[in-house]
């Protein structure tokens, strides 16, 4: 089942990450483990709640969240 979010300058990405955790069951802790499993970083709870709270996500982190939660990222060129 997919879903289209309409992503702007104005959208906080904590909150569609949360929303997305939650429809999937899944915890802060969990997608930490996945994470740190994915990609051999440390990811811990503590330290993705810091970075979703305070706004440094990277772009790749808040890709590869998307890709464990199921999702993948389009591009769509905005009509103009």
């Amino acid at each position: 089942m997919g879903i289209n979010i309409d992503i702007d300058s104005n959208t906080d990405i904590n909150e569609v990450i949360r929303l997305l955790l939650y429809r999937n069951k899944i915890t802060i802790a969990e997608l930490a483990r996945r994470m740190t499993e994915l990609t051999n970083r440390n990811y811990t709870r503590f330290n993705l709640r810091a970075k979703l709270e305070g706004k440094r996500l990277h772009f790749n982190e808040a890709v590869l969240i998307f890709e464990i939660l199921g999702y993948k990222v389009d591009l769509i060129e905005a009509l103009k």
